[in-house]
Parts: C-alpha cells; sequence; structure tokens
C-alpha cells in the first residue's frame, strides 16, 4: 500500500508509522473503515466494528477513517463521545485515502496484512455475513482470504 497520512486526535500519522505501533497493532496488520459523522449507513457498522477493535485491541488496529472534508478533530471526538465509541478514529480530510483504495462510499471497509498488502476491500458485513471479521481471521491465520472483495455499499 501507498503511504499517506491521517490524523488520530490530533497527531499526524503516517500509514507505515500505524502499522509499526506496537500500543495498536502486535504485527502491522491493519482494519480501517471509512466513517464520518453525518453518515447514516455509518450507524449500522460503528458499534460493530468498536467491538472488533476492543476484541484485538494490542493485535490487530482496527480504526474509523474519516475522509470527508470539513470534519474536525473536536467535532469528531464530541460525537464519538455521544455515541460512546472509543476505537481510534483518523481523518483525512483530502481524501486521499478514499482515492488510494479507490472508496465511493463510507462504511467500506479494508484488511491490510502485516507486510502491508491490501488483503480484503468491500463490506463491512450484512445480515448473513461478516466479510470483514473473515478476513481478518484469515490474514492472522496466514491464509487465503475467502472472499477479497465485495461491492460497496453505504
Amino acid at each position: 500500500m501507498p503511504d499517506f497520512e491521517v490524523t488520530i486526535a490530533g497527531k499526524t500519522w503516517k500509514l507505515s508509522e500505524l502499522q509499526k505501533n506496537a500500543t495498536m497493532t502486535g504485527d502491522g496488520t491493519l482494519v480501517l473503515t471509512f466513517w464520518c459523522s453525518f453518515c447514516h449507513s455509518c450507524r449500522h457498522v460503528e458499534h460493530a466494528l468498536e467491538a472488533l477493535a476492543k476484541q484485538y485491541h494490542g493485535t490487530v488496529g482496527v480504526l474509523a477513517l474519516d475522509a470527508s472534508a470539513g470534519e474536525t478533530t473536536e467535532g469528531v471526538a464530541e460525537f464519538a463521545k455521544q455515541r460512546e465509541l472509543t476505537l481510534p478514529i483518523a481523518l483525512d480530510g483530502s481524501g486521499a485515502a478514499a482515492d488510494i483504495f479507490g472508496t465511493r462510499v463510507t462504511t467500506t471497509t479494508v484488511v491490510i496484512d502485516k507486510t502491508g498488502v491490501l488483503r480484503y476491500r468491500g463490506q463491512f458485513g450484512d445480515e448473513e455475513h461478516a466479510f470483514a471479521h473473515d478476513a481478518l481471521r484469515a490474514v492472522l491465520a496466514g491464509e487465503d482470504v475467502p472472499v477479497q472483495e465485495t461491492r460497496q455499499k453505504g
């Protein structure tokens, strides 16, 4: 994956720095879900994303990635507090990350393995499938991801 920058709680990070951050991820594996405070479909995945972040805390970096112009660190922090979200929320107001991943809608999720290879892109999940979680389990087990891409739905 090409490097790009995001801001988390007012601090700027490169993707490569996040992958090396031992308090965030044990081996560099990341799950990023495109999210924003004003998106209706984000309300359907944010608590499942929060649960995934808690389950893999310290092992896998699980982040909400807000690539919307105009969002602020303070505004997103207040919204997250109201929604009881504690997972890291990365801001990318330039939209560079969305361009890199070919993301057209929020709730698109990507799983990046420890070597920086994109292993999954698409829906976080639906009523019958936990696409992102299944991809993450396969990546951590060193297996092929069964479904590598799904239609983006937001």
